[in-house]
């Protein structure tokens, strides 16, 4: 398989500057890798696992005595928190019928994204799920799906907070690749190219309110799927 192509250096630099914590999964952590199954004929299930590990902050503001109302908060829970995800499938019905071509792998990947955006999480070192769906007749359709069997390319996760990601190891893969260059130019082609996607891949919740976990609250957002 060849490697995608490349996205220059400049905007791989731009797309990953501000990390907001320097320590991997010191506030934040996946609890395994990402999971796409078939939830029923209609679904496929893509589900992130993870931890919230402590509070950003709780160490300064148990220091330091709040002395307004917007300085008091409760480091037992994580606010504004999202979980994105990015998924990479490749286009096999298109790759079968076009096999005598010179074209690349890279050009039968098809991305989608989702992000479930939580009002705020409790931290308690519990692991908790974030569930997303997928239309299995479009898998069918495309060939990504096939005997109850999803063939995944790829995925990365983020976990932000205030729009700004925790940094977290092992939150992203890509095929039989295994440098972190290789991969974070697939997370940086994954996020430029899954817009033309929106909406495909959902938060489960928006489908159905059991999916969601007695130790979060989301946001009401109804276009919460990118």
């Amino acid at each position: 398989m060849k490697i995608l192509k490349l996205i220059p250096f400049a905007l791989l630099s731009s797309f990953f500057a501000g990390q907001l914590f320097s320590a991997p999964d010191e506030y934040v952590k996946l609890a395994g890798k990402v999971v796409v199954t078939k939830e029923s004929d209609m679904w496929l299930k893509a589900t992130v696992s993870f931890v919230t590990v402590a509070h950003p902050k709780a160490q300064t503001y148990l220091k330091k005595r709040p002395t307004s109302i917007q300085e008091v908060m409760n480091v037992e829970f994580l606010d504004n928190l999202k979980v994105r995800l990015y998924l990479c499938f490749s286009n096999e019905h298109q790759k079968k019928t076009l096999r005598s071509s010179t074209l690349t792998d890279a050009q039968f990947y098809q991305y989608y994204s989702a992000e479930v955006e939580y009002l705020t999480v409790q931290v308690d070192r519990n692991t908790k799920n974030a569930h997303f769906l997928f239309p299995a007749l479009l898998a069918e359709r495309d060939g990504f799906f096939k005997g109850g069997y999803v063939k995944l390319v790829g995925y990365a996760v983020e976990i932000l907070q205030n729009d700004v990601p925790f940094e977290i190891s092992e939150s992203i893969f890509f095929d039989k690749y295994r440098t972190e260059e290789i991969l974070n130019k697939f997370k940086a082609q994954a996020a430029a190219n899954s817009d033309k996607n929106r909406g495909l891949l959902m938060p489960a919740h928006l489908v159905d309110s059991s999916y969601l976990d007695a130790t979060t609250v989301v946001k009401p957002k109804a276009d919460a799927g990118r």
